[in-house]
């Protein structure tokens, strides 16, 4: 069983190196260190336990960098395609400065927004203010 467990970190290991989205590699890394702590049979079901803190903190951290990806790689890509004649050259530099700004303008409005969630769901927003009597 113990070889089975090393098997299935090296395919991981060799998953990871070829993953790309953000939300793959780390819940990549945190069924990694999952089988690793399950390997030293020590923690028993805390194990589980660090696996679901690790991929909740993965969610929160990459979901932001994988919805700008596919958004801005999908613009990117039609950019590209469109950059065809005489100047293709200029179109593709173009392209590549309006995916730079396309990632910077979505990072920060993805991670506001994010903020402000978080703000709200601790300030309790969304529910009126009552009336003061007079």
């Amino acid at each position: 069983m113990k070889s089975f467990t090393v098997v299935a970190v090296v395919a991981l290991l060799v998953y990871t190196a070829n993953a790309t989205p953000c939300t793959d590699i780390c819940n990549a890394q945190c069924t990694i260190q999952q089988q690793s702590c399950a390997f030293t049979e020590i923690f028993g079901n805390l194990c589980d336990t660090i696996n679901g803190v690790c991929t909740q903190a993965c969610t929160a951290a990459c979901g932001c960098a994988d919805s700008c990806a596919a958004q801005c790689g999908g613009e990117y890509a039609m950019c590209k395609g469109d950059a065809s004649g005489p100047l293709g050259g200029l179109n593709i530099f173009s392209c590549a400065i309006n995916l730079s700004v396309c990632s910077s303008t979505c990072q920060l409005q993805c991670n506001f927004n994010l903020l402000v969630g978080v703000v709200n769901s601790l300030g309790g927003a969304g529910v009126a203010p009552s009336p003061s009597p007079r």
